[in-house]
């Protein structure tokens, strides 16, 4: 070709340069996507576009013929380096699915079987977009556009590495002991690799799985969790009398007058019906238990929560309240009506006897 149409050609490509360093870089993206699907580990995958004056020197030393028949066949490469043949052959099934092949440039694994061939040559395609991919609007631009896809176990790698090193213009007796000994060494790189793989065979066949070790485990230890006995009204009268003693009653008549509510001395049966009242408000409630009970006196103490909230109730009931007999139970008994009526309003309160008790402390009963 004349150094003209050379030099015209090459101007082109400097235009595209870009287009063709993308291509290269999204179809090195997506074979090696198209690999990992089939869950093999490549050694590597590399993609490049051959730049313009790779391109310029490649037609001055190589092209033969005319300019409108030039194939941009090898002006983006993409190589995948593999471990074994049959990792080969199996991404060259997964290439065959994905892309339209131009198989007269092409040479397939089945193309290596020539016995006589020279050397220990690498599969490769030339390929271009199926017509399917090409149609997508993310690949529309590269429609038309070939590539080359090199296929290389690591040892045919080396081979195409070293071999050119050593293919040197000698004389013709030297040059039938070199390629001699070329053939030599690809026929052990050849065997090497299969050797390799049937070596990753038996390796495989023959490993024993090793269970996961199991610590034994410790003795197990039968834990018994008893529920907290609910109380019955006796019982909880005696304990609020006796347990508490005095104190208790003490406390809560000086708070109830603290919170403004008249001052009322019952008598000892009178005290221990209020008592019954308030243990079927607090078991309406679900304060059943001893701790559930401690846990609800403790918290009127918080702040003084307790006082404020009697005083809360003697408030909005100013007028009526100059009049209600509260002693130390009643006390607790308005204190739980005001604290816990979200589950109370649910509930049949006269049935429960609860209505009784409201009553009773405002001297209906």
């Amino acid at each position: 070709m004349d150094k003209h149409r050379i030099d015209e050609l090459g101007m082109s490509y400097v235009e595209k340069y870009s287009l063709y360093e993308e291509y290269s870089a999204r179809i090195r993206n997506l074979i090696q996507d198209l690999v990992d699907r089939e869950d093999i580990e490549p050694c590597g995958v590399e993609g490049w576009a051959k730049t313009p004056s790779e391109l310029v020197k490649s037609l001055g030393s190589n092209y033969e013929g005319d300019v409108s028949s030039f194939a941009a066949d090898d002006l983006v490469t993409v190589r995948v380096l593999l471990r074994f043949p049959e990792d080969v052959q199996v991404v060259e099934e997964v290439i065959r699915n994905e892309f339209n092949i131009n198989m007269e440039r092409s040479t397939p694994s089945e193309g290596l079987e020539d016995p006589y061939r020279f050397g220990y040559p690498s599969v490769f395609y030339v390929l271009s977009l199926s017509d399917s991919r090409s149609e997508l609007k993310e690949w529309k631009k590269y429609e038309g556009l070939s590539f080359t896809l090199e296929l290389r176990t690591v040892l045919q790698d080396a081979w195409a590495t070293i071999s050119p090193r050593v293919n040197l213009s000698v004389d013709a007796v030297s040059e039938k002991k070199l390629k001699r000994k070329l053939i030599r060494l690809a026929a052990l790189l050849e065997e090497a690799d299969e050797g390799f793989f049937a070596l990753w065979g038996d390796v495989k066949n023959a490993s024993v799985s090793v269970p996961p070790r199991v610590e034994p485990r410790p003795e197990k230890t039968e834990i018994l969790v008893q529920a907290e006995k609910i109380f019955s009204e006796e019982e909880f009268y005696n304990y609020l009398y006796e347990l508490k003693s005095g104190a208790f009653l003490s406390k809560w008549n000086s708070i109830a007058i603290k919170a403004g509510f008249p001052i009322y001395v019952p008598a000892p049966s009178y005290l221990k019906e209020s008592c019954a009242y308030l243990y079927k408000i607090l078991r309406a409630v679900g304060i059943d238990t001893t701790s559930e009970l401690e846990k609800f006196l403790a918290d009127l103490d918080d702040n003084d929560k307790g006082f404020l909230q009697l005083k809360a109730v003697q408030g909005a009931f100013e007028k009526e309240s100059s009049s209600w007999r509260v002693d130390a139970f009643s006390a607790i008994f308005l204190l739980v009506m005001n604290l816990k009526w979200d589950i109370l309003k649910n509930k049949d309160l006269v049935a429960l006897g609860i209505k009784s008790g409201s009553d009773r402390i405002s001297g209906l009963l």
